[in-house]
C-alpha cells in the first residue's frame, strides 16, 4: 500500500506512528519490555515479516493496552498487507484513546475509501480539516499527507499537512548553505532523477518519452534509484535513457546525498515526494544546490529544502502560489510529458471482448477505487438513471469494493449488475481496450493523472472538474494542452451538465472525439521533442536564477 510510510531504521528516526517525535522519545514511555518488542514489530515489519510483527505487536498490545501508538501501528500493518476491514478495530481503538490523532484519523479515512465504506466518512473528513485549520506550525507531524490529496481538503490544509510532516525530517547535520557545484568550460550541467519507481510504474509510464528525448548536448543525466533495480525490460530501457544510474536501495539517506554532492549534481528531482516507498529525508541533507519537487507527488512538500515544484501555469495559477513553500517552474504547455510509443495499433477490440455490452453508452473511470468518493459517484449515479441503457465501467478492486460500490448504486436505484469491472492487465492490453468506451468521467478531488493521459492518446474523450488543488488540475491541465479546454468543468453542476450532454448528443460527442484525434499530432500535450526542448530551458533558466536564491 503506497500511503504506508516505512518504518524507522533506527531509534533516532521519526517514528510512524504520526506522534512528530524521535521514536526512542516517542516510545521513551513504555515499559522496557514493550519497547524492544514494538521495535522488533517494526523491524520485522522492514523486513516483511507481517506475522512475526503482528505477533510481536500483541505482545507489546497485551503489557501496555491503553497505548495509542501501538494501536496506530497495528493498524499500519494491517493496511500494509491490505486488511484493510481489519485494520479498522485497532485505529478505531487508537481514536478512542487520542480522538484527535491526526494520523490515525487519516488513514481510517483513507482505508474506508479503499473499502467503498462510506458510512461516517464525512465526519472523518470534517475531523481532519479541523485539525488542519487548527494549525499553528508547531503541531506534530500526525498526517500521512499522500492519503490527504483524496480528501477534501484545501490548499491551506495540505501545506499545513506537508509543513508537519517535513518537520520531522529535518536533521541534524543538514548543511547551512547549498553545495557548490563549479563546471569547467564545456561541461554540461549535470541533472539526477531519484526515485523509487524505475520500473513499470505510472510514473515511468509518463517519463520515459522524456528522458530518451532530453538532449545530451547541454545536460549530463544522473539516476539513483531507491529500491533494488529492476532487472525487466522496463528497469533495461530505463537505464538506457540515464547516462549514469546508482542504485542506492541499500544506502542511508545520509550517504545517498553525500553521493549526490560527490557526482556534482546541479540540479536534482525528486520524483517520489512523501509516497510511501520514498526516501524523502535525502533532500532534507540538501545534496544539490537547486532541488526540485517533480511529477510523483502532486502538492507542495512544505520542506524547506525544495526549491522548486515543476508544474504548469494551469496546474498551479499564480493565485494559489501562496500555498506551496517551492517556487513553481513552469513549463510553457504543461506539467505532464507522455511516452507516445505506448500508443496501440489499430481499432479498439470488440466490445464483447472487453465484456461490454455492443449497445448502449459505456462511462468509464479507470482511476483507483479510492479516488471515489460520495459526491462524484453520487452524479455517476444520476447519469446512469438520465441515459437509458448506459453502464458504467471501472478498473477492477477488491471484491469488497466492488460489492460495496454495487450496494450503494442499488441504494441509488441503479441496477447493480450496470457497474462493470475491467480486470487489471497489462499496460499494452489495457490502453487497446480504453477507446471502447464512450466517454471517461473523473473523479474529484483527486482526479486522473496517468489514467488521463492514457484515455487521451488513445483518443477517448474525458470530462474533468478541476478546483483549487494541484491534484485536482491535472487531468485540466492535459486537456488543455489538447485543445480540448471545454471539457475542463469548475463545478459539480456544470460537470453533471456536461456529461449528460455529451452522452445524449451522439454529434456532439463524435466532434470532441475528431478533434481529439486531430490534436493528437500536433497539439503540445504528446509533443515529446518540444517538451523536452521546454524542460532543457527550464532547468538551464533556474541554474541561471541560483544566484538570486538565498544561499
Amino acid at each position: 500500500m503506497s500511503s504506508v510510510l516505512t518504518p524507522p531504521a533506527s531509534r533516532n528516526a521519526p517514528c510512524p506512528c504520526g506522534s512528530g517525535k524521535r521514536f526512542k522519545d516517542c516510545h521513551g514511555a513504555l515499559q522496557p519490555a514493550t519497547t524492544v518488542g514494538v521495535e522488533r514489530a517494526l523491524a520485522q515489519m522492514q523486513a516483511r515479516d507481517y506475522a512475526g510483527a503482528e505477533a510481536s505487536f500483541r505482545e507489546a498490545e497485551r503489557l501496555a493496552p491503553g497505548d495509542v501508538r501501538i494501536q496506530t501501528n497495528l493498524g499500519r500493518l494491517y493496511a500494509r498487507q491490505r486488511r484493510h476491514a481489519e485494520a479498522e478495530g485497532p485505529l478505531s481503538k487508537a481514536l478512542i484513546l487520542d480522538p484527535a490523532n491526526g494520523y490515525a484519523l487519516t488513514l481510517l479515512a483513507h482505508i474506508r475509501q479503499r473499502r467503498c465504506v462510506w458510512d461516517g466518512l464525512d465526519q472523518l473528513h470534517a475531523q481532519i480539516q479541523n485539525l488542519l485549520d487548527a494549525d499553528r506550525g508547531d503541531t506534530p507531524a500526525n498526517f500521512n499527507p499522500w492519503v490527504l490529496m483524496s480528501m477534501p481538503t484545501t490548499p491551506s490544509q495540505q501545506l499545513a499537512a506537508t509543513r508537519s510532516y517535513a518537520r520531522t525530517l529535518a536533521v541534524a547535520e543538514q548543511p547551512g548553505l547549498r553545495p557548490g557545484v563549479s563546471l569547467v568550460p564545456g561541461e554540461r550541467l549535470r541533472i539526477g532523477f531519484v526515485s523509487s519507481e524505475f520500473r513499470p510504474h505510472a510514473r515511468m509510464v509518463l517519463m520515459l518519452g522524456l528522458l530518451e528525448q532530453l538532449g545530451r548536448q547541454r545536460l549530463e543525466l544522473f539516476a539513483y534509484g531507491t529500491r533494488p533495480r529492476d532487472t525487466g525490460p522496463v528497469g533495461a530501457r530505463v537505464e538506457r535513457a540515464f547516462e549514469h544510474f546508482a542504485d542506492v536501495s541499500s544506502e542511508s539517506p545520509a550517504f545517498v546525498a553525500a553521493r549526490i554532492r560527490a557526482d556534482r549534481i546541479g540540479v536534482v528531482f525528486d520524483l517520489d515526494g512523501y509516497t510511501g516507498s520514498t526516501r524523502a529525508a535525502i533532500f532534507a541533507h540538501r545534496p544539490a544546490p537547486i532541488q526540485v519537487n517533480a511529477i510523483g507527488f502532486q502538492c507542495t512538500l512544505g520542506s524547506g529544502w525544495h526549491d522548486y515544484i515543476l508544474t504548469d501555469r494551469f496546474s498551479l495559477p499564480e493565485h494559489l502560489q501562496r500555498f506551496y513553500s517551492e517556487r513553481p517552474l513552469y513549463m510553457p504547455h504543461m506539467l505532464y510529458p507522455s511516452d507516445t510509443t505506448r500508443r496501440p495499433e489499430g481499432p479498439p477490440p470488440p466490445r464483447a471482448a472487453c465484456g461490454l455490452p455492443e449497445q448502449g453508452f459505456v462511462f468509464c473511470c479507470f482511476n483507483n477505487g479510492f479516488k471515489i468518493l460520495p459526491d462524484v459517484f453520487a452524479i455517476w449515479m444520476r447519469l446512469l438513471e438520465a441515459v437509458p441503457h448506459s453502464v458504467l465501467w471501472l478498473i477492477d478492486t477488491s471484491a469488497e469494493a466492488k460489492a460495496n460500490l454495487r450496494r450503494e448504486a442499488a441504494a441509488a436505484g441503479i441496477a447493480p449488475e450496470r457497474l462493470l469491472f475491467a480486470p487489471r492487465v497489462a499496460t499494452g492490453e489495457h490502453l487497446a481496450r480504453i477507446a471502447a468506451a464512450d466517454l471517461f468521467l473523473d473523479t474529484f478531488p483527486y482526479g486522473a493523472h496517468t489514467t488521463a493521459n492514457d484515455a487521451l492518446l488513445v483518443g477517448l474523450p474525458l470530462l474533468t472538474r478541476a478546483g483549487d488543488t494541484l491534484a485536482s488540475r491535472i487531468a485540466g491541465s492535459q486537456l488543455r494542452a489538447i485543445g480540448l479546454a471545454e471539457l475542463v468543468a469548475t463545478s459539480f453542476a456544470e460537470y453533471e451538465a456536461l456529461a449528460l450532454e455529451l452522452a445524449t448528443q451522439p454529434v456532439l460527442l463524435a466532434g470532441y472525439r475528431q478533434r481529439l484525434t486531430a490534436n493528437r499530432d500536433t497539439a503540445p500535450l504528446f509533443d515529446m521533442a518540444r517538451y523536452a526542448r521546454d524542460f532543457e530551458d527550464a532547468v538551464l533558466r533556474i541554474r541561471d536564477e541560483h544566484r538570486a536564491l538565498p544561499q
